[in-house]
């Protein structure tokens, strides 16, 4: 019998089975192989993690756990997605009684919130080289997740994840979206007399979850 557990990686498999990203070995666009998957998703977690983000692979219910114990530790209390976003979904609600959590939505948020908020999304793209994560508006889907939240929780397929920004420049250039978010770890500004700011212009925290 197939448990809880196992059913909702299940799902989570699915919701990201059907995501447009480029596959390890298939030309891209412009002519030229990706790297090996395992070498770019090496890569990413390398630079993701350096530019101050904290990633997270592992098996579903482990890093339920060790996602809900992060969004603890920040003061979270409410968690927010696209509704359109099968994943983020999934896992938000999953999530729910690691906190406990509730669940509100980017518009209550947009508001004027007073909870301290976790924003979730599937990233169309993650770069390898800079350890970027790529959302568009493509489809019509919200980037309030990556611009409002205290903390941002980046879905990202391991499918997903490319080598360089040229790669994942090429994968948009079919049908290029109105609005492009480019997200490099938390927002960090050091304009104010050469003073770090984490969280100044969006999240104080950037975690991705790598799934498949």
């Amino acid at each position: 019998m197939v448990n809880e557990r196992e059913s909702l990686f299940r799902r989570l498999s699915a919701a990201c089975g059907g995501h447009d990203g480029a596959v390890a070995g298939e030309p891209l666009p412009g002519g030229a192989p990706l790297a090996p998957e395992g070498d770019r998703v090496a890569l990413f977690e390398k630079t993701f993690t350096a530019a101050g983000g904290i990633l997270l692979r592992a098996p579903v219910e482990k890093t339920l756990s060790d996602l809900g114990e992060t969004l603890r530790a920040e003061g979270v209390t409410a968690l927010f997605f696209p509704e359109d976003d099968a994943a983020s979904r999934e896992i938000a609600e999953a999530l729910v009684p690691f906190g406990p959590f509730n669940l509100t939505t980017a518009e209550e948020v947009r508001e004027g919130s007073t909870s301290v908020t976790a924003g979730f999304r599937t990233a169309e793209a993650g770069i390898a080289e800079t350890g970027t994560i790529v959302e568009t508006s493509a489809g019509g889907k919200t980037l309030l997740p990556g611009l409002l939240a205290d903390v941002h929780v980046s879905i990202v397929p391991v499918t997903s994840v490319v080598g360089r920004m040229e790669e994942a420049l090429s994968i948009l250039a079919a049908g290029t979206p109105r609005n492009i978010s480019f997200l490099t770890g938390p927002s960090k500004t050091a304009d104010i007399e050469q003073t770090l700011t984490v969280g100044a212009h969006g999240p104080k925290k950037a975690i991705a979850l790598l799934l498949g």
